[in-house]
């Protein structure tokens, strides 16, 4: 249970940062398991709205979160730098 308050904290810290102007994240590993970590998360959450494919934005911060990638303005892996930017809604 405290994990998932953790995970619904941070949720929350994401969703209210989703107005930065760069989404960097911080966590485990190299650029390839940030990018491993991503496509797991995309390939279990996706949908399509509008013929664009999307995911829940608390659905995806949860599901990086649980893998150990945190939203973090200093972070090494800049999601707009390399490419990886996602559509979300709510």
């Amino acid at each position: 249970m405290k994990g998932l308050h953790r995970i619904l904290i941070l949720s929350g810290l994401a969703i209210a940062c989703l107005g930065c102007a760069s989404t960097r994240y911080s966590g485990p590993g190299d650029v390839q398991d940030f990018a491993g970590a991503r496509t797991q998360c995309y390939s279990i959450l996706k949908s399509t709205a509008d013929n664009e494919p999307t995911v829940n934005c608390g659905a995806w911060t949860a599901c990086l979160t649980s893998k150990g990638y945190v939203l973090d303005r200093d972070g090494p892996f800049d999601v707009d730098d390399l490419g990886m930017r996602v559509s979300c809604t709510d």
